[in-house]
C-alpha cells in the first residue's frame, strides 16, 4: 500500500474520532480511543503490509489492548484494576507475537505467542481474584479478605512451625 493511502486512512480515522468526540462528551468518554487508534492502525498495517510488516502486530496489539483497558476502566470508573490488568498487556504481547507468527508463517513464533498469552491470562485471573476479593473486598471477598485469608495465613504458619519443631521438617 502506498504512503499516501496510509496517510489518507489515518486522517479519515482521526476525523471520525473528532466527530465522535462531538457527539458524545469526548473528554470524559472517548479519550481512550486516541490510545486505541494508533494500535488499530498498526494492526491493520500488519495485516495489509505483507510479511515485512507482520512485526507491527506486536506493538499494535499492545497499544490496542491498553486503549481497550482504559476505555473500560473509564466507563466503569475502576482505574484501581490496573493492579492486575497489567497482565493483559503481557497477554497482548503473546497475541501480537502469535499474529506475527501467523502472518509471517513462523511456527515457533506462534507457539511462543500462545505461551506468553496463556501466562498473561493466568496472571490476570490470579491477580484479579486476589485483588478483587482479598484486597478490594468485593462481595464475598470482604468476608474472605477480612477473616478467611488472615486465618489461613496463621494456620499455615502454625503448621510450618509445628512441622519444624516435630523434626519432620527438612530445614
Amino acid at each position: 500500500m502506498r504512503r499516501e493511502t496510509w496517510i489518507g486512512l489515518l486522517l479519515i480515522a482521526l476525523g471520525l474520532l473528532f466527530l465522535l468526540g462531538r457527539l458524545v462528551d469526548g473528554a470524559s468518554v472517548a479519550w481512550p480511543l486516541f490510545v486505541m487508534a494508533p494500535g488499530i492502525v498498526l494492526l491493520v498495517w500488519a495485516f495489509l503490509g505483507g510479511k515485512d510488516a507482520s512485526g507491527l502486530a506486536v506493538p499494535g496489539s499492545i497499544v490496542t489492548t491498553v486503549g481497550l483497558v482504559l476505555f473500560i476502566q473509564n466507563l466503569t470508573n475502576t482505574f484501581e484494576t490496573w493492579s492486575y490488568t497489567w497482565a493483559l498487556v503481557l497477554a497482548s504481547v503473546g497475541v501480537g507475537t502469535w499474529l506475527h507468527g501467523v502472518l509471517s508463517d513462523h511456527q515457533e513464533r506462534q507457539r511462543e505467542g500462545i505461551r506468553t498469552a496463556t501466562v498473561g491470562l493466568a496472571l490476570f485471573a490470579g491477580f484479579g481474584v486476589f485483588f478483587q476479593f482479598i484486597i478490594f473486598g468485593d462481595a464475598l471477598g470482604t468476608w474472605v479478605g477480612q477473616w478467611v485469608f488472615p486465618l489461613a495465613l496463621i494456620a499455615v504458619g502454625a503448621y510450618l512451625l509445628y512441622r519444624q519443631r516435630s523434626g519432620s521438617g527438612t530445614a
